[in-house]
């Protein structure tokens, strides 16, 4: 099968249509992920990369359509692939090794005072690279770390990289995953859709442990500061777009205020409590008062419902299936770069609550005030004037950046229970 369908889109489900050539790696399989098959019944598919041999290519990348489930439960599913992944890796001695390697360098980097910067661009999303440094603000590198997942599930993720805690328990600053080769695509999937850090993926198929070394665990992490889209590499970084913003080196002459904003449809008791969530975050980190400006959009008049729906215009057509009356709008100041650390508190923090705490639809405006005219563009698209009658374009960042995690859980038992329905009518 040649093309697939991109369940999950700024234009609506079902809408986006993509070939398997679009593909670049397993990992950008796994941030597109779910995909379906084009024909109804629509089945879910899975993509399979193009096979070489003697520099000559064997087999074209193809998707491959994924057996049905007559009871399909997604919690389920991904405990039994959490429980068969941590099998495989508590069996093999290069999996424990290398995650011993990479959390003592990262343990000496921090001991040290050294950052471990991190970088890579996404041509999708942006003209500008996401720059990032692991360990700001961190106070400890452990092991075997568990997190819960938004849907109730828990992993146990190799390394974490801590931080104090806002307000109670550490904070997750950043992760790796120590890969073996084993494609359990689901379960990478969902975390790197419910993770608000950045998580390092270290591929170690194929490597013996006389290769892991200080010097292995030295160099693959180094590894993150290019870029991870020329072909199969060893180390991937996943990142969900939700934390773009923070990351994303922008230039200043799109925005002199240098503000941005925030807007997240959701239901009007979300809502209530994320305003309350948002001031309390402003004041716990010490920003300024009137910095940071957290307001419900509501449609109650003429003048407020043209700004709701300006709002929803941004996030996409559906936003009235999510509330058609009213939104939240949060506007802060952007990032001043990689070291902000009072930024990337926040911002991370925003990104847990959203997907972690919330059943919500979140879109971006990169500048406050920015006119969306070009509504049909899933990427804020700026001019920069640089003579008279002359202007450059520049690709900022997605207008959508977030989608609930309940509306992907019902979705994919959907797809399963009219895959099994077809089977049995078949």
């Amino acid at each position: 099968m040649n093309e697939a369908i991109v369940v999950f889109s700024r234009k609506g489900i079902f809408q986006v249509q993509i070939t398997a050539r679009d593909v670049r790696s397993r990992e950008h399989a796994r941030k597109l992920w779910p995909l379906v098959s084009p024909g109804m019944p629509r089945q879910m598919v899975t993509w399979v990369s193009p096979s070489f041999k003697d520099g000559k290519l064997r087999q074209r990348a193809h998707f491959r359509t994924l057996p049905s489930l007559h009871a399909f439960n997604l919690k389920a599913h991904f405990d039994n692939e959490e429980a068969s992944w941590q099998r495989i890796a508590q069996e093999s001695p290069e999996h424990r090794r290398a995650k011993e390697l990479v959390a003592a360098e990262l343990s000496r980097r921090l001991s040290a005072g050294l950052a471990m910067p991190w970088a890579f661009k996404d041509a999708d999303a942006s003209d500008y690279p996401l720059e990032g440094n692991l360990l700001l603000g961190a106070d400890q590198v452990t092991t075997e770390y568990p997190l819960e997942t938004p849907f109730g599930s828990k992993f146990r993720l190799d390394v974490a990289v801590l931080g104090p805690p806002i307000q109670t328990g550490p904070m997750v600053l950043g992760g790796v995953e120590i890969e073996l080769g084993h494609a359990f695509d689901g379960r990478k999937a969902l975390i790197g859709k419910s993770l608000g850090f950045p998580l390092i993926s270290i591929d170690i198929t194929e490597m013996t442990l006389a290769e892991l070394t200080p010097e292995w665990a030295q160099r693959v992490l180094t590894a993150t500061t290019r870029s991870h889209e020329q072909g199969r590499r060893q180390t991937y970084i996943y990142l969900h777009d939700l934390l773009y913003p923070l990351y994303a080196q922008l230039p200043a002459f799109l925005d002199k205020e240098q503000r941005h904003q925030f807007l997240v449809f959701a239901k009007n008791d979300t809502l209530s409590r994320l305003v309350r969530w948002l001031n309390f975050l402003a004041e716990k980190l010490e920003y300024p008062k009137n910095a940071v400006a957290v307001a419900l959009v509501n449609g109650k008049n003429e003048q407020a419902r043209k700004m709701l729906e300006r709002a929803g215009q941004v996030v996409g057509p559906d936003w009235r299936e999510f509330n058609d009356q009213q939104c939240l709008r949060l506007t802060l100041p952007r990032p001043k770069g990689p070291t902000d650390l009072q930024a990337h508190r926040f911002h991370m923090t925003l990104a847990r609550i959203l997907l972690s705490h919330c059943d919500a639809l979140v879109g971006y405006k990169y500048c406050n005030g920015v006119d969306n005219e070009r509504p049909e563009e899933d990427v804020w698209i700026a001019h920069h004037w640089v003579a008279h009658m002359e202007y450059t374009q520049h690709r900022v960042l997605p207008k959508r950046l977030a989608e609930p995690i309940n509306r992907l859980i019902t979705v994919i038992a959907n797809l399963h229970r009219n895959h099994a329905v077809a089977d049995q009518e078949a």
